[in-house]
C-alpha cells in the first residue's frame, strides 16, 4: 500500500445509513441542523429524486441513504 491509499483509506468500511427508518423531514433536519450548505442541497435534492421515485423504489431509498451519508461525511461549517 502507498503512503497515498493509507492516508486516504479507511480502516474501516462505514456502515450504510439505515434510510428507511428515517422519514424524510427528519433528513432534511439533519442537514439544516449540520449547517454546511453542501449537505443541505444534497438533502433537498435527494429528497426530490425520492418524492419522484415510486413507493419501495431502491432509487428512493438510495438517495435518502447518500443524503445521510453526505452529512455524516461533511465538514460542518464553523
Amino acid at each position: 500500500m502507498s503512503t497515498a491509499e493509507s492516508f486516504y483509506a479507511a480502516d474501516a468500511p462505514r456502515p450504510a445509513p439505515d434510510a428507511a427508518s428515517v422519514p424524510p423531514e427528519e433528513v432534511f433536519g439533519r442537514a439544516v441542523a449540520h449547517g454546511n450548505e453542501h449537505a443541505i442541497k444534497f438533502a433537498d435534492t435527494a429528497l426530490d429524486v425520492a418524492a419522484a421515485s415510486e413507493d419501495g423504489n431502491s432509487r428512493a431509498l438510495s438517495a435518502v441513504s447518500a443524503a445521510l451519508n453526505a452529512v455524516a461525511l461533511i465538514d460542518q461549517d464553523e
